[in-house]
């Protein structure tokens, strides 16, 4: 992975410090899609223009890039309401509701959905009963927003084992939409750090390079209108193989 870092908040002399680092985020269209994958944290939307969120938002429908948004406690994903990026988040935005501050003493243990489980991205172990295993055992995490009005095409990848949300159904952690070309993944907490406690980066590290392949592998795929792909490496003799097509235009769909 080559690494490429934008700190909002810092001495301005940092990017002589660190080699990933950047003083600006890149404004032209072209220079942005040269990458592959962006990450957003908790960024202030007064950092970006409306015309730097358009070039996202294009980046993600029309050149077919994967985008990792989290949210945070300022202004992901609240204050990007009405703005080009709106459209990439799996729900309204105006339907976040934020934790009260200073009731963070109640840790859960994200637990993977169904469809989390049968996603590439989320095979912690070699089997899935080896993978539903180790997602029990991580540390677990404390801040995580309350997201409402799911659209129609997110798929919920984590949840929290007990919380509901105002509609009813169990909050959701780790969510995923395809858009136009490009593929998000949206995270309601900002603590996956957490995960790394007794364990380092042995599945914090898989969890997220496996996140950023499976969201570059449209660079791979090209002008190709389809993709097939399957869930492991090895099956075993008589075991079932799961397959999943995407097309990059639903409309090539049979």
């Amino acid at each position: 992975i080559a690494l490429t870092t934008v700190l909002q908040e810092a001495d301005q002399d940092y990017p002589e410090i660190d080699r990933s680092a950047i003083r600006v985020f890149p404004v032209r269209r072209e220079e942005l899609f040269k990458y592959d994958v962006l990450i957003l944290g908790d960024v202030n939307p007064s950092f970006l223009s409306q015309g730097v969120m358009q070039n996202i938002a294009d980046f993600v429908t029309e050149r077919g890039g994967g985008v990792v948004i989290f949210g945070g406690p300022h202004y992901m994903p609240l204050d990007y309401r009405g703005t080009p990026l709106a459209d990439l988040f799996p729900f309204d935005p105006a339907s976040v509701v934020l934790p009260p501050q200073g009731n963070l003493d109640q840790g859960f243990v994200v637990r993977p959905t169904a469809q989390g489980l049968a996603s590439p991205q989320m095979q912690l172990g070699d089997t899935l009963p080896e993978t539903d295993e180790l997602w029990g055992s991580l540390a677990p995490l404390y801040w995580l927003m309350d997201i409402n009005q799911l659209k129609p095409a997110a798929r919920v990848l984590a949840e929290h084992p007990t919380r509901r949300t105002a509609e009813g159904r169990l909050a959701p952690v780790i969510i995923e939409q395809f858009v136009g070309a490009g593929t998000v993944i949206y995270q309601a907490t900002d603590e996956t750090q957490r995960w790394r406690f007794r364990l380092g980066d042995f599945l914090f590290g898989r969890y997220w390079v496996q996140t950023l392949r499976y969201l570059s592998r449209s660079k791979l795929l090209g002008e190709q209108p389809a993709e097939l792909t399957t869930f492991h490496r090895k099956y075993r003799r008589g075991e079932a193989v799961p397959l999943q097509v995407r097309f990059r235009d639903d409309r090539q769909a049979p």
